[in-house]
């Protein structure tokens, strides 16, 4: 029997010269785009670490990288290597899922490092924080951030050094002063003609006011979904939950029968705080929509919620570390991380 909050588990931070382990748990984005790696590549040379691209994530097999069984065996050879310190998703897809039955998650907890990545990760950041008490991390993934043309965006960057690199309280997270939701065709190579165009941002949107303090879990919505009804499942006592859109662009009328059954389950009556990211690819009248819908499903409850946040879909993004403790003050519309992710 799980305990509902493993003892919180911390993985050491990366450092000058330590090796990150590229892995495909589930879209086989390195073998299809393989200029989209060398470009990840070069970024991380030029952060100061060595790469490890894991034998099966160069694969494609239809909709996946490989088979279970093979995407599996990349996650444990990089968790028990000891070389390797840091584990990044190269993207997301739609069947990490299928890791799950799979997973040593007392290999894991015996060997605890940085695993991040977003969208689809979100059901492995979740289920492995679930299983081992280990803070994983919801950010820049290799295929996507790390391999931004012409170099990483300064915001992701800066995030990543903060949170990963150093153990210190992260502290105050600040809104990007600009964004992108383009996307320059990876297979025509169109990415490498010209950087993707930027657009002022008018900040993050505070819908509902409060303080509240609480540990930070969270993901995007669709794939928290694949975790519904599983041992993976997280209990959200006194939990800021963060939630986001994917790129598949569900509507707001589809996001509100989705919170309808947060609100069912429970799940809404046990967090502090709500957390909403910029959704991808939405007019600004569905953003809108979005944001009533998100007030009229938390109208039973008084817990702060901010929404057009920095993380998910949208690019840059900050990094969430997904069991560290957070605060959000909408009278000082500040959100912090308060307590350092890593150890030295």
């Amino acid at each position: 029997m799980v305990d509902a909050h493993p003892p919180l588990l911390k993985p050491k931070r990366l450092q000058p010269g330590d090796c990150v382990a590229v892995v495909s748990p589930s879209f086989g984005a390195v073998g299809l785009f393989p200029h989209r790696l060398e470009l990840g590549l070069a970024q991380m040379k030029n952060l100061g670490f060595q790469v490890r691209v894991m034998p099966n994530a160069h694969g494609v097999r239809g909709a996946v990288s490989g088979t279970p069984q093979q995407r599996v065996d990349d996650l444990h050879h990089a968790f028990r290597d000891p070389q390797i310190k840091a584990i990044i998703a190269a993207i997301g897809g739609d069947h990490s899922n299928q890791l799950l039955p799979l997973l040593d998650f007392d290999l894991i907890r015996a060997n605890p490092k940085i695993f991040m990545g977003y969208s689809d990760i979100t059901v492995l950041n979740v289920a492995i924080h679930r299983k081992t008490g280990l803070v994983t991390f919801n950010g820049p993934a290799f295929i996507t951030d790390f391999a931004e043309y012409p170099a990483m965006f300064g915001y992701a960057r800066e995030s990543f050094n903060r949170t990963l690199c150093a153990a210190q309280i992260p502290g105050q997270v600040l809104p990007s002063p600009e964004w992108t939701e383009e996307f320059l065709d990876w297979g025509a190579q169109k990415d490498l003609e010209r950087p993707r165009n930027l657009q002022p941002s008018p900040g993050w949107t505070w819908l509902k006011p409060g303080v509240a303090e609480g540990w930070c879990i969270g993901g995007c919505i669709e794939s928290m979904d694949h975790l519904r009804g599983t041992p993976y499942w997280p209990d959200f006592s006194g939990a800021i939950l963060f939630l986001e859109t994917s790129e598949e662009k569900p509507s707001p009328q589809r996001v509100n029968s989705l919170l309808m059954d947060y609100e069912n389950m429970g799940v809404l009556s046990q967090i502090s705080g709500l957390l909403f990211g910029r959704p991808m690819l939405y007019t600004e009248l569905e953003k809108q929509q979005l944001r009533e819908v998100i007030l009229e499903r938390t109208q039973a409850y008084q817990f702060p919620i901010v929404t057009d946040m920095d993380f998910g879909h949208t690019a840059p993004q900050f990094v969430l570390p997904i069991g560290c403790r957070a605060r959000l003050d909408s009278d000082q519309q500040r959100l912090e991380i308060l307590e350092p992710a890593v150890t030295d």
